[in-house]
């Protein structure tokens, strides 16, 4: 079985892949990362692709050699504070990637999309924590903008394609 992992030089990427690859066997990984945020010596022993995922024909060009059962889609840049001032780059690396991927992914088939989102999509969550699954999505920056925008477009490929889909939230903490 054939796994992509996008983002597979950063901290949720490298350690995901270091944990397959010690604790399941018969699985090929297969990373993206442009290693804008992570590092080349975070990454073990996959098929490393040096790539930016703006780059839609390259990626199509991966989905079709390997024929991915799943997708870990971890790339992003995490900028909450920041955002304000990179909008574009924000947009660019945090919901139009991510589009390259829910696209790749329903042209070729794939069994299910894992996406890393963000608890800014919750902004300041009316002041209720800790946040829960029903607490309502109030994004109070782009970077949180782009990253429930991005949940919204799997959701309605989901809908849409028929494509089964995981939103992880994570915290930046940094």
């Amino acid at each position: 079985m054939n796994i992509l992992v996008t983002g597979c030089a950063g901290l949720l990427g490298s350690n995901f892949c270091d944990w397959i690859i010690k604790n399941k066997s018969g699985i090929r990984i297969v990373g993206i990362d442009n290693l804008s945020g992570g590092y080349l010596e975070n990454v073990g022993d996959i098929n490393f692709i040096n790539m930016d995922l703006m780059e839609y024909d390259n990626i199509e060009k991966i989905f079709d050699k390997y024929n991915f059962s799943y997708v870990y889609h971890f790339a992003a840049y995490a900028a909450e504070g920041l955002s304000p001032f990179i909008r574009k780059f924000n947009y660019n690396d945090n919901l139009l990637v991510t589009t390259n991927i829910v696209n790749c992914c329903i042209k070729y088939n794939v069994k299910r999309l894992i996406f890393t989102s963000s608890m800014a999509t919750y902004g300041n969550g009316d002041g209720n924590l800790p946040f829960s699954e029903e607490t309502i999505q109030k994004p109070i920056d782009p970077y949180g903008v782009a990253k429930f925008a991005a949940e919204m477009d799997i959701k309605i490929a989901s809908e849409q394609h028929g494509l089964e889909y995981c939103i992880i939230k994570t915290k930046y903490l940094g």
